[in-house]
């Protein structure tokens, strides 16, 4: 049995660490808030409910995984739905497209109905093409640790030198087609331009195992969470901020507390920047190339987040509307509220020079005389900006060349979303193994 410390209580972190624990480890968690779970937390006020941050996910299995590999299933803390309202994309021109989720032969139609045929015909042979990229992705970075060297295969199936720009340009004949590829950068804040192509497995992912987000929202993903990490017994430590990673021989031996105490580990696992931990917490001969590398990555640009608090009557909206443009502004309809009103969350990708109120009366949706409630998300980190394809062999690694370091969350591979970092977390309790 090995003493293991896990840095921040995110996603990343509570799946890590109760993943641990039931391999028999003695885990504790220090998080330097006094809340648990990062950007799957909750907003409240005024008597509405609103996700701090993540919302939905695809890919449930990777949530079922770790649920089951940590004790009981998911369902047992957590009901897990599918979204079946289409997410509605509202162009520039006034076209607006209900592009179905899980669902190919719905979204070709849908293609049909706005853009004709060839149009349609074009999105789905992308979207049919990425099924192989899935494969790829899946077999040497998501369920192993990330390769040191790819197969040429792999490399060739990838095609990593093209942006997922160029992609939108030359198989997609259609600039709102072009503008929904896109959209899978811009979500995660990169820029598509920069953006390697293969970035668009997302729109396979979506239409293969669709959208689902969490009864009574994200936050009860949080709840769940804590409640499995104390079934595990796991020594959970709120207001614990960690200022240093100790180590002797290229090895970790604990951490350093805010406070001045010091906390004997054999194993260290991070969720938080790893500019961070490599730039500050870690002083060891051992991580100087890493520390050169993911000091040399940008954080991504993380949305601006506003929720509101609205009466109705109000326009109908699905779970999620992309308003195309510039900025590009989300709106989230699924948040809770007292009745005779709605709780939206209103996402600016890009650099907000207007009022959010002002942006969406700009793109047809005037509900300023509707607002009750008007509150303001903290920042999260939101994981690494694309710089070109090299970007990945940037991210810092799950496993550190310090020996018994670890890294996890949406900065490390394999990368942001609910799906990455819980597969990050599995990669790294697979590293580890029982105690």
């Amino acid at each position: 049995m090995a003493r293991v410390i896990v840095i921040g209580a995110g996603l990343a972190g509570l799946a890590a660490a109760v993943r641990l624990a039931k391999l028999g480890h003695q885990v504790t968690v220090c998080e330097q808030d006094g809340r648990l779970g990062g950007v799957i937390g909750r907003v409240e006020a005024d008597g509405f409910r609103w996700d701090a941050g993540a919302a939905s996910t695809t890919l449930p299995a990777a949530l079922r995984d770790l649920f089951r590999k940590s004790g009981r299933p998911l369902e047992s803390l957590a009901q897990l739905d599918p979204i079946t309202e289409p997410r509605r994309h509202m162009f520039g021109d006034g076209t607006v497209l209900d592009l179905p989720v899980g669902d190919r032969a719905a979204q070709l139609d849908a293609w049909t109905d706005l853009a004709g045929a060839k149009t349609a015909q074009r999105w789905t042979d992308l979207v049919d093409g990425y099924g192989e990229t899935w494969q790829i992705l899946r077999k040497t970075s998501l369920e192993p640790p990330l390769m040191d060297k790819l197969p040429f295969n792999a490399i060739r199936g990838l095609k990593p030198w093209q942006s997922l720009e160029r992609v939108a340009e030359r198989n997609l004949d259609d600039a709102r087609a072009r503008s929904v590829l896109r959209y899978y950068a811009t979500q995660h804040g990169s820029e598509p331009k920069l953006t390697p192509g293969y970035v668009g497995v997302w729109s396979y992912l979506e239409r293969t195992f669709g959208r689902w987000t969490i009864d009574g929202g994200f936050g009860a993903l949080a709840d769940a969470l804590a409640q499995r990490a104390s079934e595990r017994k796991i020594d959970i430590r709120t207001g614990a901020e960690v200022v240093g990673v100790s180590t002797r021989d290229g090895a970790v031996t604990g951490v350093r507390l805010a406070d001045g105490e010091d906390l004997p580990a054999e194993i260290v696992v991070s969720d938080i920047d790893p500019r961070e931990l490599y730039g500050q917490l870690v002083d060891d001969p051992a991580a100087k190339k890493v520390r050169r590398q993911v000091l040399h990555t940008h954080q991504a640009q993380a949305a601006y987040v506003v929720h509101l608090g609205l009466r109705d009557p109000l326009p109908t909206l699905p779970f999620e509307t992309v308003l195309h443009g510039s900025p590009t502004v989300v709106v989230r309809a699924g948040g809770q509220a007292p009745a005779g009103h709605q709780a939206w969350s209103v996402l600016v990708h890009g650099y907000p020079t207007d009022d959010v109120l002002d942006l969406l009366v700009a793109r047809g949706l005037h509900i300023r005389d509707k607002v009750v409630s008007r509150q303001v998300s903290p920042s999260w980190l939101t994981g690494v900006a694309w710089e070109g394809f090299r970007t990945a062999r940037r991210r810092a690694a799950n496993i550190s060349p310090v020996k018994g370091l670890y890294c996890v969350g949406a900065g490390a591979h394999p990368g942001t979303g609910i799906p990455a970092t819980t597969l990050g977390a599995a990669i790294v309790a697979d590293a580890i193994g029982k105690a």
